[in-house]
């Protein structure tokens, strides 16, 4: 029972890491595709700058738009992935206890085991020696 627990503490950590893993590879993808909004929507605010043409305004403001949907979506993502470490480092640290606890029971029932074994029925007056005085 207990190395079940042990085992499924530490299942747990890695699936919650790779879980991690997959959500920042997930944010960096959109990161990248907000940066490249970025750049076009500068682009397009130059072109406007020099046409001073409406549409291009428009655009450029859809741009933007479109750019800080996808950070949103970037960040949400990024919150999966803060709680995926989050709970990696909790299971990982409770499948550490659980281990140092299962050894610690372990070594106390060979403890408690050799003691019973090696216990001798004594007689109650063979361990008091009288006093020299």
């Amino acid at each position: 029972m207990r190395l079940f627990s042990v085992t499924t503490a530490v299942c747990i950590s890695l699936l919650s890491a790779g879980c991690a893993v997959g959500c920042w590879y997930r944010a960096e993808e959109l990161r990248s595709e907000a940066s490249w909004l970025m750049e076009r929507s500068k682009a397009q605010a130059t072109e406007y700058a020099q046409s001073l043409n409406d549409a291009l305004a428009r655009q450029e403001l859809e741009t933007f738009a479109r750019r800080r949907a996808v950070l949103e979506r970037a960040h949400l993502w990024q919150r999966g992935q803060a709680l995926g470490v989050m709970l990696s480092v909790l299971a990982a640290a409770s499948a550490w206890v659980l281990r140092l606890w299962s050894r610690l029971t372990g070594e106390l029932d060979e403890v408690s085991e050799a003691l019973e074994s090696s216990a001798e029925p004594v007689a109650v007056g063979a361990s008091i020696r009288p006093s020299r005085t």
